[in-house]
């Protein structure tokens, strides 16, 4: 059986999960993969919104049952815990497309 070493930083970032209803489309020669997607927001509430295009999701937080370990490799091929992640966003409604009314409209 392989041993795994894990070292955990003394600073850990804060990261959190994204979970989407549905698929996010983009163009076959496009990748998704580093890309910016959108924008996440936090209200006052805690509710947490997500802009994507001219559309708008809104979400909400849950607590993981177990926390989950984001690690990576070194090259001395040791695995180093870069945070820990204890919440996910979760959307599942549809997005409801971002309208702004026109000045001169009243």
């Amino acid at each position: 059986m392989p041993q795994v070493l894990l070292k955990i930083q003394d600073t850990l970032d804060k990261w959190g999960m994204v979970e989407l209803q549905g698929k996010v489309d983009c163009p076959p020669a496009v990748t998704l993969q580093g890309a910016h997607i959108g924008d996440l927001h936090i209200d006052k509430t805690g509710t947490p919104q997500l802009v994507i295009g001219h559309h708008i999701l809104t979400g909400k937080v849950v607590k993981l049952e177990k926390p989950f370990g984001v690690m990576t490799k070194t090259d001395d091929k040791k695995w180093v815990i870069k945070s820990v992640i204890e919440e996910k966003y979760i959307f599942k409604t549809r997005p409801k497309p971002i309208i702004q009314k026109n000045s001169s409209e009243k």
